[in-house]
């Protein structure tokens, strides 16, 4: 027997044992394994600016690019939200709905994503969640059919936070009194999000079942905004006041 013989053979018998070893260990592993004993990762640890998303604003809110190109074709929606489980939805409507809202710039074949002025709601969604007013909320989108219709929905209780810009005079300083720069654009998420590794699977089961939508109310039920009683109607469209977005294009003032 020569010594490539030889080496063949050492070869066959290391290719063997490693092969049992894994296969030994793989068994181990199949005692240990158990999916409902585990946490789901929650994707939001894993931002995309791909992915659709909605950012509330102290006045504001607005749908990134992601969500417009996500609904083809929709100009025209309504917006739903459910205070008890938190979860805020968007579909498209027809233009003559009663309580249809433009949320794109439509120019052609172009659409782009507007800022949507609704100080009464988002008032009433940074009371309802305790927010501070001096930062923006996102929060990722997900779309879900739901009796032959689409609906984009959105976890109101799991946002990434990002400080707003202080306005003139009430920017934080140091102990030696200078004025300390805000990172506007580091998003982070509070500490019952950041400090866990996700959803356990039990709650994630719960989570993800097709629930009936009977809990959504009507933006206009939230904001107590009443018909026939000479009350203005809070005006939901573009602000060129507010400043731009450093996530995102500003958007075009509407024509």
């Amino acid at each position: 027997m020569n010594e490539d013989q030889i080496n063949e053979i050492n070869e066959n018998i290391n290719q063997d044992q490693d092969s049992s070893a894994r296969e030994a260990r793989r068994q181990e592993l199949m005692g240990m394994f158990n999916p409902d004993r585990m946490k789901v990762i929650r994707k939001e640890l894993f931002p995309s600016p791909r992915d659709p998303s909605v950012t509330f604003r102290d006045g504001n809110i607005s749908f990134n690019a992601a969500c417009i190109r996500e609904l083809e074709g929709v100009v025209w929606v309504k917006l739903m939200f459910d205070e008890e489980t938190g979860l805020f939805s968007v579909s498209g409507c027809d233009q003559n709905d009663k309580h249809a809202l433009r949320w794109c710039v439509a120019k052609q074949d172009k659409r782009k994503s507007r800022r949507m002025r609704c100080p009464d709601f988002t008032d009433s969604i940074y009371e309802h969640f305790g927010w501070d007013k001096k930062c923006r909320y996102k929060m990722l989108g997900y779309l879900i059919p739901y009796d032959g219709k689409l609906y984009f929905v959105f976890d109101l209780n799991v946002p990434q936070i990002f400080n707003e810009k202080p306005k003139k005079g009430e920017e934080p300083v140091d102990e030696n009194g200078e004025v300390v720069k805000v990172d506007t654009r580091k998003g982070y998420y509070s500490d019952d999000i950041a400090n866990t590794f996700g959803v356990p699977m039990e709650q994630y089961k719960k989570e993800t079942e097709v629930k009936e939508m009977d809990g959504f109310v009507e933006i206009a039920m939230l904001t107590g905004v009443r018909e026939k009683t000479g009350e203005a109607e809070p005006q939901l469209h573009s602000d060129a006041s507010t400043p731009p977005d450093p996530e995102q294009p500003e958007p075009t003032r509407d024509q």
